[in-house]
């Protein structure tokens, strides 16, 4: 099939965007599937943990500014086999004024950028985006298919950014980008041992659908932080840890709603 790219949306910092990106990427490539991760974020994280720093790579800095650039040329692999990454500058952030200069033709420029190569390279794209519905975010809801908005269990400012990120996508969809959809919640910092964790997964549960919420969730796990800090996927750093297996978990249900063969 096709190539799928899904962002990783929600305006609220602090819910696991990025690690929700890199771990499910690599999950996705143990499942023998072909993976980019692009960085949209100026902070630059998923960049840092994937490839390091390294101020001499073209980044999406040149896929939003220099057209003869060949996009292959901005894409780097990764110490993990078959993921790929974009990667983002801290400068990139500068160009969101011009770039609302020219609305709306300038949300289409990443999507015309990389569809037609990734649909000939990569079987999914994870968009990481920043924790705002500024942009790049909207950038990356013109060039995807599915979101996933990821949910910080016990956090009612959470359950906030989850209803402006729904609404976004509903308002990109109707405006921009007509085969853009809603994939699934993804709930993180579940902590099943206190109440709170216990209320805000049955609220989330009450309120949604199933089909709209991951089965997978993923678990609190001091194996992130640490992974974070070694610039590891958990995966990677500790792969018998509950949040390694979460991930796992997590991407093979993913493949399995999408309608990917193993």
């Amino acid at each position: 099939m096709s190539c799928t790219i899904i962002a990783v949306v929600n305006n609220k910092g602090g819910v696991g965007k990025t690690t929700a990106t890199v771990n499910l990427a690599h999950a996705l490539t143990r499942r023998h599937q072909r993976v980019l991760a692009v960085d949209m974020d100026s902070q630059c994280n998923t960049t840092s943990i994937l490839l390091g720093n390294d101020a001499s790579r073209h980044t999406l800095y040149e896929v939003l500014t220099e057209e003869d650039i060949p996009i292959s040329k901005c894409i780097y692999p990764t110490e993990y086999e078959h993921l790929s990454c974009l990667p983002n500058t801290n400068d990139t952030s500068a160009l969101e004024p011009p770039l609302l200069q020219n609305l709306p033709a300038s949300f289409s420029i990443i999507r015309n950028r990389i569809r037609t190569y990734v649909q000939n390279h990569y079987d999914l794209v994870l968009l990481d985006c920043p924790p705002n519905m500024g942009f790049f975010v909207v950038s990356a809801l013109y060039a995807a298919d599915f979101v996933i908005v990821p949910i910080k269990a016990g956090s009612l400012f959470s359950v906030e950014g989850l209803m402006r990120a729904i609404d976004l996508i509903d308002g990109i969809r109707q405006n921009g980008n007509p085969d853009l959809r809603f994939l699934r919640l993804l709930i993180n910092g579940v902590d099943r041992r206190t109440s709170s964790g216990k209320v805000s997964i049955g609220q989330i549960q009450e309120n949604f659908p199933a089909d709209q919420v991951f089965e997978s969730m993923i678990p609190i796990n001091a194996a992130f932080e640490s992974a974070e800090v070694a610039k590891k996927t958990v995966i990677r750093y500790d792969p018998t840890s509950p949040g390694a297996k979460a991930y796992r978990a997590l991407a093979q249900e993913l493949l399995d709603i999408c309608g990917f063969e193993d």
